[in-house]
């Protein structure tokens, strides 16, 4: 593949929801730019795109794919993303890189949920569309109801720009309304007809609609339109362009991917409507890492957007963190092969091997932080499951292949799980952790066990306490002898532990006092008299004995820690609860669903925002204990189309009431 400049370069995110036939589609154009001699198949696992083998075992896309492919002197970069909301922080990742989203619709499930969530991502990004009405030919005659369907789910300005050409029983091609001919397919070529008589008035009506809005593009074309004038084809595809490019109009196509058919003027369409990429004027911004993939003779490899000045091999990038990585290679991913170059223009796509930089990060060249390009808030997972190994000596290596398999997909969070420090994964579904299990199986080689998260709950004073610690043990020689005197005060919440140290008149040495303190300490991390770790509190040590011979810091350790104790039964403790902090989407149409829900929960509404008239934005502090099957619920109250943001914020008492149903447990 020869080098292109950026003027001659597409790069389209092919995005839709799962099983509208995305993949076929990806196979299908590039069968007819002729990169492809024979198409592969999604059930015999041969599909250009779909090529790892979770992707191969479960027959849908997982990751995100780039190909290139030339058509008519353009280089068209396609990147397949997975169609499950499980996988949308991939494909948000995806559109990052484009110019412009092939949103493919299965015409007989137009209204599903996933199509909603992806048409806002694109809105979000303002990036340029078109859509694609796929499996066609299974019903030519229910196109107008799909169109229709659309334009009352999405109620945007989408607009056909071809109707099916019925063949028989079947679909034989496609009506240009541009060009206001008919074309019948024919496999790789095409021919031109007239427009069959039974179509004739609809054809009408659909082309002076699309005139209608397309026209305003120009107010000399307008003008002309206005008083009649038939205009030129080249000329209405400048203003069709035109208004794809400022977001006026999504144009409407139509076909059939596994039958072949409309592949002729979709792939024109790709190279004519879609923009070339748009360029920063900080030629120091370098890539993006859109993707990666592990192969298994070549390594990691990663698919890099250029953001800034052209790139060539051995080029060396700085991420955030003063990390330096190295371009060892520049290749091109065509179907049939990596192909390497010798320069990749700005706006193009690369895939680079060997490098370590996790998806979604910014790799640059000489330039200052503030100066870096701003990407959009991605995704936040929200199901975690907490996964431990057979073997104890396989830990570490679980550890590491779950690193590695979160720099390769965004939408995977790792932390450890206080007090039992098993790893916690977090992602977008159960189905998604369970694809990530199973990739980790894979390559470990070693059985995975997953557990439900522990609730990590604490224990504080309620009420300020006085109490000494004494310690004295005579075992024959030399004895233990410690005592301290504190008093403990409840301290406000997310305080933590303070210790203030009073002792006066050398009552305990100063040697021995760290002693009490990492004697509280220890007991405070060990529990209170439910069983979870102590906080938010402030300890005076303000008396204490001492003898000259038998006391040490054993001695005033475990004196430190008695009196604690004490003190504890005496002042009782409170129960504290983790609190979320969630900023949940949902369609107003579910507003009061989720506000009913989310009270029910225990949840302290904090605010609510339209950032629109069909979507609302709930923040709320909602105790964690009581989100477990918040993802999967919030799921079902909305129809698949809510959507939030959690994060821990803050810990607060348990209701009394509440506080009593819990088991202990100790931590």
């Amino acid at each position: 593949m020869k080098a292109y400049p950026t003027e001659q370069i597409r790069t389209i995110v092919c995005v839709g929801p799962p099983g509208a036939g995305k993949t076929s589609l990806v196979e299908a154009i590039l069968f007819r730019t002729g990169s492809l001699s024979h198409k592969g198949r999604i059930e015999d696992g041969t599909t250009v795109s779909d090529r790892t083998p979770e992707e191969i075992n479960h027959g849908y896309s997982i990751d995100s794919s780039t190909i290139a492919t030339e058509y008519e002197n353009v280089k068209i970069n396609l990147i397949d993303t997975p169609g499950s909301s499980e996988f949308f922080a991939t494909t948000a990742l995806a559109m990052e890189a484009a110019d412009a989203a092939l949103v493919v619709i299965d015409a007989q499930t137009v209204t599903n949920p996933e199509l909603l969530l992806l048409w806002n991502l694109l809105n979000t990004r303002q990036l340029p569309r078109l859509l694609f009405i796929n499996k066609c030919d299974r019903d030519p005659e229910a196109f107008a109801k799909t169109v229709s369907l659309l334009h009352e789910t999405l109620g945007e300005h989408i607009d056909p720009i071809e109707l099916p050409l019925p063949e028989g029983n079947g679909l034989g091609g496609v009506i240009d309304l541009i060009a206001n001919r008919g074309f019948l397919e024919h496999g790789t070529t095409e021919s031109e007809i007239g427009i069959p008589a039974d179509l004739v008035d609809q054809e009408r009506t659909a082309r002076d609609t699309l005139l209608d809005e397309i026209v305003q593009e120009d107010d000399a074309i307008m003008e002309r339109y206005l008083s009649g004038e038939e205009l030129p084809i080249d000329e209405l595809a400048r203003a069709l362009s035109m208004s794809v490019r400022a977001l006026h109009l999504s144009p409407l196509l139509c076909g059939s991917a596994t039958g072949d058919v409309g592949m002729h003027h979709l792939v024109d369409a790709l190279v004519s409507l879609v923009p070339p990429p748009t360029l920063h004027p900080h030629p120091g911004w370098s890539v993006l890492v859109v993707s990666a993939i592990q192969d298994q003779y070549l390594g990691r490899l990663s698919v890099l957007k250029n953001l800034g000045a052209a790139l060539h091999p051995d080029d060396v990038l700085t991420s955030a963190d003063g990390h330096e990585e190295r371009l060892h290679q520049l290749l091109v991913p065509t179907p049939s092969e990596l192909h390497q170059v010798p320069t990749i223009d700005p706006g193009d796509l690369v895939v680079v091997p060997k490098l370590a930089a996790p998806v979604g990060t910014l790799l640059t060249r000489g330039v200052q932080p503030s100066d870096q390009p701003t990407l959009h808030p991605a995704p936040v997972p929200g199901f975690t499951v907490a996964i431990t190994t057979e073997a104890p000596q396989d830990e570490e290596r679980l550890a590491a292949n779950l690193f590695k398999i979160a720099g390769d997909d965004p939408g995977i969070t790792i932390d450890r799980e206080p007090g039992t420090h098993r790893l916690l994964v977090q992602g977008f579904g159960t189905n998604h952790l369970a694809i990530t299990v199973e990739r980790i199986q894979r390559r470990g080689q070693f059985k995975i066990e997953t557990h439900e998260p522990i609730t990590q709950y604490r224990e504080t004073f309620r009420a300020p306490a006085q109490a000494e610690g004494r310690y004295k043990k005579q075992t024959g020689g030399h004895g233990q002898f410690g005592v301290a005197t504190i008093i403990v005060e409840p301290l406000s919440r997310d305080s933590g532990f303070e210790f203030v140290d009073e002792i006066v008149g050398g009552a305990i040495p100063r040697n021995f006092i760290p002693a009490v303190e990492k004697g509280i300490l220890e007991a405070m991390e060990a529990g209170g008299l439910m069983g979870y770790p102590i906080t938010d509190i402030r300890v005076r040590l303000i008396d204490g004995k001492y003898h000259s011979v038998d006391s040490s810091e054993m001695s005033f350790k475990m004196a430190g820690s008695l009196a604690l104790r004490e003190a504890l039964n005496q002042a009782q403790s409170q129960l504290l609860e983790p609190i979320t902090r969630l900023c949940v989407t949902t369609p107003v149409t579910h507003q009061g669903d989720v506000l009913g829900y989310l009270s029910s929960k225990r949840g302290k509404i904090l605010h609510t925002t339209t950032p629109d008239s069909a979507w609302v934005s709930i923040e709320a502090d909602v105790p964690a204990a009581e989100l477990v099957s918040f993802a999967p619920d919030l799921r079902a109250m909305t129809n698949g189309l809510g959507s939030f943001v959690g994060q821990a914020h803050h810990y607060d008492a348990v209701p009394d009431h509440i506080a009593t149903k819990l088991t202990v447990s100790a931590t």
